[in-house]
């Protein structure tokens, strides 16, 4: 018996966003109702389980600026077309 393929489409994880003024990107998306994270604060050459690698601060800079300018955006099959509209509203509403 063959099994028949079910159509394939992305299930997006996280959609993120970079800005220079991230944390205050985030409390304006936090006063507008809108939950944001921050996953990766810290670069990987920076934490504790690589520390014995010896890499410092200024190492990899791009990794660096990566840690404290991205901020993942809502994202989930349930959004809406109106949250993600007041999202798009509120992004635009900030720059």
């Amino acid at each position: 018996m063959e099994r028949q393929r079910q159509p394939a489409f992305h299930i997006y994880n996280q959609y993120v966003v970079r800005s220079a003024q991230r944390d205050k990107l985030q409390a304006h998306l936090k006063a507008a109702g809108i939950g944001t994270e921050i996953y990766y604060p810290v670069p990987l050459h920076l934490r504790n389980a690589l520390r014995v690698w010896g890499y410092r601060l200024g190492d990899f800079p791009e990794a660096e600026a990566a840690a404290r300018e991205t901020l993942a955006l809502p994202i989930y099959p349930e959004l809406t077309h109106e949250q993600l509209e007041h999202v798009a509203t509120s992004l635009r509403g900030f720059c």
